[in-house]
């Protein structure tokens, strides 16, 4: 497996097998054979575990596909729970023993690298009445606060500290409260995002009250544009709350009977309570057939249906913290296949991410992905069995088998995106042309210097001087740069050099192919208002996203700093 200085950096650091000392004891070849080894372990024979073993190895050898964090850092190791999943969703009751017990839960999913997401909004409102004490309950922020204590002290897998989405429903009666609960800068571990129905969107738009309730009864009564105006000053402000459009999420359940309320830290994969789902990206970076300037249709299904079989499988052969996360996460079978390197590919294609042509390129790309992860899982389904829930699931009705409840998630890929060498995450666009990036390892910050290979490799191939890259280099732009072509100006804009309608506008494209959701930022210029916010914000449920996310610059000190 060929990696770049940084990308050996992270397996060193995250992924690689190490001793009692804490020294690295594996390469990255062997770890491929291990998580390959991992995976093959579900079929049925030794042949064909040899036989699958060497697939999965070829396309994660190549970086055609990319596990995500905890498949490297727990499959295959010795002394360790075989934890392969991602994400995760519990679900919280009002009261005192189920939420330290879920607390606890949380703790030990953690642990084990998974990411959680809660709604928050069975919770009781602050200042109710416990009968058996008759004191006053503390509400559901006060439960963020704790949870939040919780995860400082846990790194995810031993590599990270705990990642997790805190949910409130737009009806609760602490919905203000929790909109502000991250002002104090004491919640540092949650992503926010209030849950948002369709009733209020039509509300809004027809300028009426809203209802907060809580147990039947209606706490209070407010005008909808004014929670409204309250979750787009703190989004402007800070970058938290997002939103999560609950009905539209739950149109698109393939198991209606069992509701989703909740998603991962990200907000990409929604899940049922107890769920788990297994996660992987496509690295787009490497799907350009260099014979003929175009992507690599072939290669890009092959990797499509072989990175089905390869999560399947791990759902069999992974071990999780709790009997009933194992029981459900079987029941449904929910994997998310995604991609990464979009940008990359684009820039490769000479096609601008922010350019109707771009769009369409990554329309077809991600519809062409879709139809192969679905064949796949419906091959599956005949070879291997349906997925347990299948009768009760939207595939029974026209009897279509499927291995897989859902198959689709765009994950924001930013550790394994750097471990295979592609500059854009997910589906995000290049951050800068240049930038630095602080991070932490061993207790030390350190600071990267990232100069975009790509540009570079194109710049060399024009000719341009070193003194015009010096220039960019310290811009950390190529925008109206002297020396640098137009058509490479117009190729090579980062994310917040790229107007925020056509960083929604991408993802409103591709989440028409996309079985879950996907995890994408809209970033905002220094400059923007938070009527920019109100009208993506407004535009995201209107064209039939599932979540939104924005993050205007400067509006929080961040790690990452364009230009040196």
């Amino acid at each position: 497996m060929k990696l770049t200085s940084d990308g050996l950096a992270i397996f060193n650091a995250r992924y690689a097998a190490k001793d009692d000392q804490g020294q690295v004891i594996e390469t990255p070849d062997q770890a491929v054979t291990r998580i390959s080894q991992a995976a093959a372990r579900a079929e049925k024979d030794d042949t064909s575990r040899s036989y699958w073993q060497g697939i999965f190895a070829d396309i994660i050898d190549r970086r055609w596909f990319v596990p995500s964090t905890p498949i490297w850092a727990n499959m295959g190791k010795p002394n360790r729970l075989q934890q392969p999943a991602a994400c995760f969703v519990l679900e919280l009751q009002d009261d005192l023993q189920a939420m330290y017990q879920t607390l606890l839960e949380s703790a030990i999913i953690a642990k084990y690298g998974g990411g959680i997401g809660y709604n928050f909004s069975p919770i009781r409102p602050k200042g109710d009445l416990i009968r058996t004490t008759k004191g006053c309950a503390s509400g559901p922020v006060e439960l963020i606060r704790l949870y939040n204590c919780s995860a400082a002290m846990i790194k995810q897998g031993g590599i990270r500290r705990g990642a997790y989405m805190a949910i409130l429903d737009c009806s609760h009666p602490d919905i203000l409260d929790f909109i502000a609960c991250k002002m104090t800068g004491e919640i540092t571990n949650f992503t926010l995002s209030v849950g948002i129905s369709d009733d209020f969107m039509h509300r809004l738009a027809r300028d009426e009250t809203w209802e907060l309730h809580f147990g039947g009864k209606v706490r209070k009564t407010l005008p909808a544009v004014e929670l409204w105006r309250n979750i787009v000053t703190m989004a402007w402000s800070r970058g938290d709350p997002g939103l999560i459009f609950l009905d539209r999420i739950q149109e698109d359940n393939p198991i209606p009977s069992r509701p989703l309320r909740a998603t991962n830290p990200c907000g990409e994969q929604p899940l049922g309570h107890g769920e788990s789902c297994l996660l992987g990206s496509i690295n787009l970076a490497q799907m350009l057939d260099n014979g003929n300037g175009d992507v690599d249709w072939q290669r890009l299904a092959h990797t499509a249906r072989i990175a089905v079989r390869f999560l399947d499988n791990l759902i069999d052969s992974g071990e999780y913290p709790f009997a009933y996360i194992a029981e459900n996460t079987r029941a449904s079978r929910k994997i998310g296949i995604g991609i990464m390197g979009l940008h990359d590919l684009l820039l490769r294609l000479q096609i601008p991410y922010d350019s109707e042509e771009g769009r369409k390129k990554s329309s077809r790309i991600m519809a062409y992905i879709r139809t192969e992860v679905h064949a796949a899982s419906a091959e599956l389904g005949l070879e291997k069995g349906n997925f347990p829930l299948w009768e009760q699931s939207v595939f029974a009705r026209d009897h279509s088998p499927h291995r897989n409840a859902s198959c689709l998630t765009i994950a924001p890929t930013g550790t394994i995106s750097v471990l295979a060498g592609a500059e854009g995450y997910g589906i995000e666009p290049i951050f800068a042309v240049a930038y630095s990036k602080q991070y932490v390892q061993d207790g030390r910050t350190n600071s990267l210097n990232v100069f975009s290979p790509l540009f570079l490799a194109a710049c060399k191939e024009r000719g341009i001087s070193a003194a015009d890259l010096k220039e960019v280099a310290a811009r950390g732009s190529c925008q109206n740069a002297a020396g640098i072509p137009e058509d490479l100006q117009r190729l090579y804009k980062g994310a917040r050099e790229i107007d925020p309608l056509d960083h929604l506008a991408m993802q409103v494209e591709l989440q028409k192919h996309v079985d879950n959701a996907i995890s994408k930022t809209i970033n905002l210029p220094a400059e923007a208002g938070p009527e920019m916010v109100d009208h993506i914000f407004r535009q995201a449920w209107e064209q039939g996203l599932k979540g939104i996310t924005v993050f205007r610059a400067s509006s929080i000190p961040g790690v990452i700093k364009v230009g040196r």
